[in-house]
């Protein structure tokens, strides 16, 4: 880190740990210095009784896990026990419940019960009697009352300040998501899209490869398949997925932007399969225990096979992908588990050629696959805690005819979760990683030509070692303040000694501290602060598998992020966060800001051992706004979601200059002229409604600005940069389900949906050609006073439209 870094870091820290100690100081001053108050749990008001489901058979009991919010209302409802459809009708029952909320002292905090609910059949009717006596009816079928709640577990706030959780089975029910919960990242609030339907987004303005992608604590290097394609992460496997744009936990590093972690369902205790079929892919996952439970083994995946329908769009265009899950458990005893954990997936886009002969061959245009097996050991502490040793394997590879780029991965870790009173939760942990990278021609040897592709990605071996700590204190009954640090050590060592292409190892090192607090104002408003400073290897604009940027030697990307937010519970179940946001980037590989002209894709330019090149080429900016988001849960009958941001995103960088600096370059062709990438707004409208007796229907209104660009003159940019703005863009979804229960605890469903049902098209960019009526530029020429009739003559390049149906059943059993 550079001494102007430091010292914007520093600068900035030093701002928020006022704020934050006059808040701490503020809080505590309201607060008793005596002993903690008693802790009262919370009771409930309304009726516990929940519906039989209609077509189901039998005794059953479903134990759940509420979390109560400090209005009183359920704010989630977890399964812990208990087999379809009771599981959903006691789930869906529990949400509409209401409670006096848990309290410590005078104070309304949230809480975490368990609740047991049997389910038994409705009784036969009677014989009727004889006529003329009426025929006696029968009694509506319905569950037990709920038993009384157990397991209470009393919190005042959460530990991760600006997270956002969606369940897996929450996710179901958004159009426009196909059912995947990792696809919900796109209606999150601080996330701008690169453009519709492409499973790529910045987020707070920090590029997709400044997004960290997790599941189970394991990096992953590409969360979906290639163009619209779904997860690849099986979505019945999925339990939830937390989300923060930023001023993330110290567990989590290396990555400048967000994170969006996964979390897979536990080892189920009875067998249960999920599966679907639908237009382009189809996917199953069967999970079973044996050996009386202590063991259990999981296999799943999914197989796309969109060249059935692509063909009537794009008839010289191939395209396939798969993927897989497999899980297998074992548990010693109450306290100790191993696990192996192993997934993968694979995608290949290829177009027909005819050649100069007039023979046709198929050219591989991309095809990437990654595979990861982690293998691990938990061990539940005797008291609130958890300790996890893991070993995960991996191997990446990512390429096109002329030769693949990968990497073989090995990391070793080890988390600590623990309680060490009532109101201080220490979360501390260590990992290594090592990543070997190489670069292949097209008869699979080493690629030491010297070209683009082998320096960008240049053979090497990168290390990095890390370690992290972090303190959750409740330091008041109202206040409770997360307090973390780490620290990586970063290390690459090239092992291609051609002279040419010769650097000395490199060594950098990441110190993050991070910072959060929250605090109570009423029992139904939060106040949240964040902040944090966060580095991250040298990396490409969108993530590749196997395909690591080089040039460590050249310094870490490092952000300084900070925000203000506050939590409210509204009516109707509604919850709403609002938060403003600042992300200062330094040092960062943004090539959306860096290759902007066309003559920065030229050959001599791009070239990574060149001056001038744009891919590695590093610059600063800054990305800052309002977000927030309004919902109530997607389980409820009648469901809403609003999600809008309203930002400013810039980078500091000279559009006329080949590497950001320097004097301006002619270039040697037409060329395009596009800015950062800014959308100033992006708003997520959602509505579903349950029409009863299976019936579920759903849409969503997505909208958002266009990016901007400048006005040019034989390729220069014209001032006022960025003045201009590309058109803005909508798109539609819609969702239909119907539902039918099958067995005691299975379910049938037919479900249609689409992706931008209105087919419209989005700018993405501009075509330009040079004025007819324009005289060449002269040495020394000023751009400021450009008549219009000079300026290069653009066309708008469109995409699309980019609309995916899906017709299909789905079932579990």
């Amino acid at each position: 880190m550079s001494s102007s870094t430091l010292s914007n870091a520093a600068r900035t820290l030093w701002i928020a740990l006022a704020l934050i100690i006059s808040w701490t100081s503020y809080a505590a001053a309201q607060s008793s210095a005596s002993d903690p108050p008693a802790l009262t749990p919370p009771k409930i008001l309304s009726p516990e009784t929940v519906p039989y489901p209609e077509g189901a058979q039998g005794d059953t009991v479903v134990i759940l896990e509420l979390r109560i919010g400090a209005s009183g209302s359920v704010e989630e409802a977890k399964t812990i026990e208990g087999a379809e459809p009771f599981a959903s009708a006691a789930r869906q029952a529990a949400m509409a419940w209401r409670f006096t909320p848990a309290r410590r002292g005078d104070v309304d905090v949230a809480a975490r019960i368990r609740t047991r609910i049997e389910f038994h059949p409705p009784a036969p009717a009677p014989e009727p009697p004889p006529a003329p006596a009426p025929i006696a009816t029968t009694p509506p079928p319905r569950a037990a009352p709920a038993q009384p709640m157990q397991d209470v577990e009393v919190r005042g706030a959460r530990a991760e300040a600006q997270k956002i959780t969606v369940g897996g089975g929450e996710v179901r029910q958004m159009p426009g998501a196909f059912g995947d919960a990792f696809r919900m990242m796109e209606a999150l609030p601080g996330v701008t899209p690169v453009f519709s339907g492409l499973p790529f987004f910045f987020v707070r303005g920090a590029p997709p490869g400044n997004t960290g992608y997790f599941l189970d604590g394991v990096r992953v290097p590409l969360l979906f398949h290639l163009a619209a394609g779904p997860s690849v992460i099986h979505p019945a496997l999925v339990d939830r997925v937390d989300f923060y744009a930023g001023g993330y936990p110290a567990p989590f590093g290396r990555f400048a932007g967000g994170i969006l972690a996964g979390y897979t369902r536990p080892p189920a205790d009875q067998f249960h399969t999920d599966w679907n079929l639908r237009l382009l892919d189809a996917g199953a996952l069967v999970e079973t225990p044996f050996a009386n439970g202590k063991g259990t083994v999981l296999a799943g995946g999914r197989y796309g096979y969109p060249g059935l329908v692509l063909p009537l769009f794009a008839p010289d265009t191939r395209l396939q992908y798969w993927d897989y899950q497999a899980r297998a458990a074992w548990r010693f005893d109450d306290r100790n588990m191993v696990s192996a954990f192993w997934f993968g997936s694979y995608d290949y886009l290829a177009d027909k050629k005819t050649d100069d002969n007039g023979e046709k061959r198929i050219e591989q245009l991309f095809a990437t696959t990654f595979h990861r097996l982690d293998l691990r050991f938990d061990h539940r502490l005797e008291h609130a805690g958890n300790w996890r040793v893991a070993v995960t394997l991996g191997t990446d590879k990512s390429g096109a005819d002329d030769g693949d780029v990968t990497s073989q991965i090995l990391g070793v870790r080890t988390e600590l979760d623990k309680r060490l009173t009532e109101d201080l939760r220490l979360r501390l942990g260590a990992d290594f990683f090592f990543e070997h990278f190489d670069v292949l021609d097209q008869r699979g040897n080493r690629n030491t030509s010297g070209n683009t592709i082998s320096t960008l990605y240049a053979p090497r071996n990168d290390v990095t070692v890390g370690a992290y700590v972090d303190a959750t204190w409740r330091i008041a009954p109202r206040v409770e303040v997360v307090a973390g640090l780490r620290a990586d050590l970063f290390t690459s060592q090239r092992i291609d000694h051609t002279p040419s292409l010769y650097e000395p190892p490199a060594r950098e090192v990441g110190v993050d501290p991070r910072l959060a607090l929250r605090v109570n104002l009423t029992p139904k408003a939060t106040w949240v602060s964040t902040f944090g400073i966060a580095h991250q290897a040298p990396s490409l604009v969108v993530p590749i598998p196997g395909a690591g940027l080089a040039k460590l030697g050249d310094g870490l990307q490092t952000s300084v992020q900070a925000s203000q937010g506050v939590e409210l519970a509204l009516p109707w179940d509604f919850t709403a966060v609002s938060s403003v946001f600042l992300n200062n980037f330094l040092d960062m590989t943004d090539a959306t800001a860096t290759c902007i002209r066309g003559s920065d894709l030229n050959e001599d330019s791009i070239d990574p051992s060149s001056p001038r090149s744009c891919v590695g080429r590093r610059v600063r900016g800054r990305s800052y706004g309002f977000e927030l988001l309004i919902k109530r849960s997607l389980t409820k009958r009648i469901t809403g979601w609003l999600s809008y941001t309203l930002s400013r995103t810039t980078r500091d960088t000279d559009p006329n200059s080949s590497a950001g600096r320097g004097r301006p370059l002619f270039p040697s062709s037409p060329a395009k002229i596009l800015g950062e990438f800014d959308r100033t707004h992006v708003l997520n409208l959602m509505g579903a409604y349950d029409l009863g007796k299976g019936w579920r229907v759903g849409g969503r209104f997505y909208f958002y600005s266009g990016k901007p660009y400048s006005n040019q003159y034989y390729g220069f940019a014209v001032p006022p940069f960025n003045g201009e703005r590309l058109p803005s863009y909508y798109r539609i979804d819609l969702r239909l389900e119907k539902t039918w229960p099958v067995g005691k605890s299975g379910r049938i469903s037919f479900v249609l949906e689409g992706l931008n049902v209105t087919l419209n098209k989005e700018t993405v960019g501009l075509d330009c050609t040079t004025s007819p009526s324009a005289p060449p530029p002269r040495p020394g020429m000023s751009l400021q006073r450009i008549p219009t009739a000079w300026l290069d003559k653009c066309d708008r390049q469109e995409v699309g439209p980019v609309a995916v149906p899906s017709i299909g059943i789905e079932g579990a059993f």
